[in-house]
């Protein structure tokens, strides 16, 4: 999902001609990088965005030449077409064409989940699920009896195969899986070791039982508002000076990105923030499950309306929860987080 802040914006009906101007040739400009860095030709850009429901163009390319060359008069109902088409917001096009730059690269990235690419299904396998199930909890348990530690080499795959009376290959496919969730390493020539220390067996499981789970959206996004609004709660009660420092920290980075149009700043700085009030709870396995439904949404849901408006409203239901759990009223802290998780639900389509 890609969240955008800025309050340099207002709406084209409340702009002075001198503004109006200025957003018109910026437009232009970031039409002609946003066609450039897509790699696309005048005709396939057309081809490809601007085109109505029968198939046919919008604009000519005499037309879109002139606005990329600063000579058209059309820019602002061409930018509302590929905006509409891009299901993205139009004032995204009135960014400073260097902050819009440097942004590209997150643009595309939202602009290729909004053309209908699906995100990435693992597919269900009956035998390599339940090993994955299966070998996770034996290293669980293996850790905590002290059978084995971090770094200790695993049976070969040979030998795992007779252990669970299955063919060798489901064994690989089930070791690449706990590979790629970090619990394990597989060095090629070498063999198999447990991850390092800092590894979280513990929800291992979890995270693969969400990943194959049916209504893997819904699931995680019902857990991920009961440990929000609940951990918002407890940093309201419990923070101390050292975690409300950092909340602090986390929240006055997000306003710095926000000020220089960062995104990928600003999106890193979002998730620091609320796995900051996670901390402020005081408990860690809060924090831990909340870090891994935030990865596991990330990958799972991508799509959303890009626009300005939209994440002005974040920043304001940011501030609102900072306010309230620096303030320690527990109440409006769950209160504002709720608000938050709601109207997040409803912006991003989850």
């Amino acid at each position: 999902m890609l969240w955008v802040l800025s309050n340099k914006y207002q709406r084209r009906t409340s702009l002075s001609n001198q503004e109006l101007t200025h957003q018109k040739s910026n437009a232009a400009e970031n039409l002609l990088t946003l066609r450039r860095r897509l790699k696309l030709t005048q005709r396939e850009f057309i081809d490809a965005y601007l085109v109505d429901a029968q198939g046919e163009a919008l604009i000519s390319l005499s037309t879109l030449s002139g606005i990329e060359n600063g000579t058209g008069n059309n820019v602002m109902p061409l930018v509302d077409a590929l905006a509409t088409k891009l299901e993205i917001g139009a004032d995204l096009f009135a960014m400073e064409p260097d902050a819009f730059a440097k942004n590209i690269d997150l643009f595309l990235e939202a602009l290729s989940d909004g053309q209908g690419a699906s995100p990435p299904i693992i597919r269900s396998n009956n035998t390599v699920d339940g090993l994955v199930h299966e070998l996770s909890s034996y290293l669980t348990d293996a850790i905590i009896s002290g059978e084995l530690k971090p770094g200790d080499k695993l049976p070969s795959d040979r030998n795992l195969s007779v252990s669970y009376g299955v063919g060798r290959s489901s064994i690989r496919e089930a070791l690449k899986v706990l590979s790629a969730l970090g619990l394990i390493n597989i060095l090629p020539g070498q063999g198999t070791f447990i991850a390092s220390e800092n590894t979280d067996f513990f929800l291992a499981p979890l995270s693969w039982t969400l990943l194959i789970g049916q209504n893997n959206t819904k699931h995680l996004l019902e857990m991920r508002s009961v440990l929000e609004i609940e951990t918002a709660s407890l940093a309201a009660q419990k923070a101390d000076q050292r975690s409300l420092a950092e909340l602090t920290e986390k929240y006055e980075s997000m306003q710095k990105a926000y000020q220089n149009a960062d995104f990928q700043a600003f999106l890193d700085a979002d998730l620091d923030f609320h796995l900051a009030i996670a901390r402020c709870s005081g408990n860690p396995i809060f924090y831990s499950l909340l870090q891994t439904s935030r990865k596991l949404l990330t990958h799972i849901s991508k799509t959303g309306m890009i626009s300005m408006e939209h994440l002005r409203e974040i920043a304001d239901e940011h501030h609102g929860i900072y306010t309230a759990i620096i303030s320690g009223n527990e109440q409006e802290a769950k209160e504002q987080m709720n608000i938050h998780l709601k109207r997040a639900g409803d912006r991003y389509r989850l």
